[in-house]
């Protein structure tokens, strides 16, 4: 959702075009962006393991604003290429993943939790891919696919939020409950895109 809101504010976008072309400048490819996104995201997990929240949200926020301007150097200063969008997909994930089992990891309540918000997240992204797919067509992105309540931006809060409770012992037990409202919306989201690609597909 704050993706797709991000994306139509003009001022946002330009501050985007020049952030992007000045690392272009410097020598960083859209795949090189990529590639530092997935570099950060793992350091973020790491840290967050290793008890050091402060350190893991700035690797996690700079993991964030290279995977945010990946795509961007790639349409203005390059080409989109599959490579890419192939690459790009895979750096989120594995971002995800690490930071997920490193915030839970020195807190066993946490374990059930994050399994049940991952295992939406599978599902949520076979969704995800199987809609862009279907109904593929010459977008800039390798997939295309409809917004939904969470997008990328909303996972990255949502580990911020979730690695500073889990820095506050007096705040912990409130983890697991922002694991299941994340899950919990996961699926609202992976049902949203699973309607609208199927109300696309019967039109077709």
């Amino acid at each position: 959702m704050l993706d797709t809101i991000f994306s139509a504010n003009l001022h946002i976008k330009r501050m985007q075009s020049r952030s992007a072309r000045a690392l272009f400048r410097v020598g960083i490819s859209a795949n090189l962006a990529t590639i530092l996104a997935a570099l950060a995201g793992i350091a973020s997990g790491v840290a967050f393991a290793s008890a050091h929240p402060t350190w893991a949200i700035a690797a996690l926020t700079l993991s964030a604003a290279f995977d945010a301007l990946d795509g961007t150097i790639a349409r203005e200063c390059a080409a989109p290429s599959t490579l890419g969008g192939v690459l790009d997909l895979s750096a989120d994930r594995v971002v995800e993943a690490c930071v997920i089992v490193g915030i839970a990891w020195r807190d066993p309540a946490l374990y059930f939790p994050a399994l049940v918000l991952v295992a939406t997240w599978y599902v949520n992204i076979t969704i995800f891919l199987a809609v862009g797919a279907a109904l593929e067509g010459p977008g800039a992105k390798l997939i295309e696919y409809p917004p939904g309540i969470l997008e990328r931006t909303e996972a990255i809060i949502f580990f911020i939020v979730l690695g500073l409770i889990e820095a506050t012992p007096l705040l912990r037990p409130l983890g697991p409950l922002l694991c299941y409202a994340m899950a919990l919306l996961e699926i609202v989201t992976g049902a949203q895109r699973l309607l609208f690609g199927l109300r696309m597909l019967r039109s077709q």
